[in-house]
């Protein structure tokens, strides 16, 4: 298994995992589907945009509110040649503070038909090795209330639990745990 930003001859496998993955899902997958149509609309955008390393421009959060793009780095997991899982990490330079509508520095999901092996764990610890090279101290993860698997994820990469939360609505609402990861030491 291997990090990596992927390459143009990947990208049609990682469209048909996203594909894939948003027919599986219960939720509306709004993200996704904006991912996947830029995929398909530019794929060299698409692909130098996992490596957006200043930020800015507008992005349209679900519920229309229109915000500024934070910087951002964006990998997948492969096993076996193919994705498994992906993950992004963003921040506010000069500063491990987020705007209110960012809950977390990182966000990762493994699809579904890749679960419980182990390639969240490995996705985060790589990711974090990313974001301390960015000159962070600590990143915040937040996660669903309910999603345990993804908490042992996070505790298992070091996450210390600071708080349950209600989360904003241009965020789906709801309740949410909010974890930090130090950077400072070994990693």
């Amino acid at each position: 298994m291997r990090l990596h930003k992927p390459t143009l001859s990947e990208l049609p496998l990682i469209v048909d995992a996203w594909k894939k993955s948003i027919a599986q899902a219960t939720n509306d997958q709004y993200y996704q589907k904006m991912k996947l149509e830029e995929m398909e609309r530019n794929p060299q955008g698409y692909l130098a945009s996992l490596d957006d390393l200043t930020g800015g421009g507008e992005l349209e959060l679900e519920n229309g509110t229109k915000v500024t793009r934070l910087p951002s780095i964006t990998r997948y997991v492969f096993s076996d040649g193919l994705p498994v899982a992906v993950i992004s990490f963003r921040w506010q330079p000069g500063t491990e503070e987020l705007p209110d509508h960012v809950l977390g520095h990182i966000g990762y999901e493994t699809f579904p038909w890749a679960r419980g092996r182990g390639f969240a764990s490995f996705a985060l610890s790589e990711m974090l090795k990313i974001a301390k090279n960015q000159g962070l101290s600590y990143v915040e993860i937040t996660t669903n209330i309910d999603n345990h698997i993804s908490q042992k994820v996070i505790e298992k990469n070091g996450g210390e639990f600071l708080e349950e939360f209600t989360k904003p609505d241009s965020s789906g609402g709801g309740l949410g745990r909010r974890y930090r990861i130090s950077l400072e030491g070994g990693i």
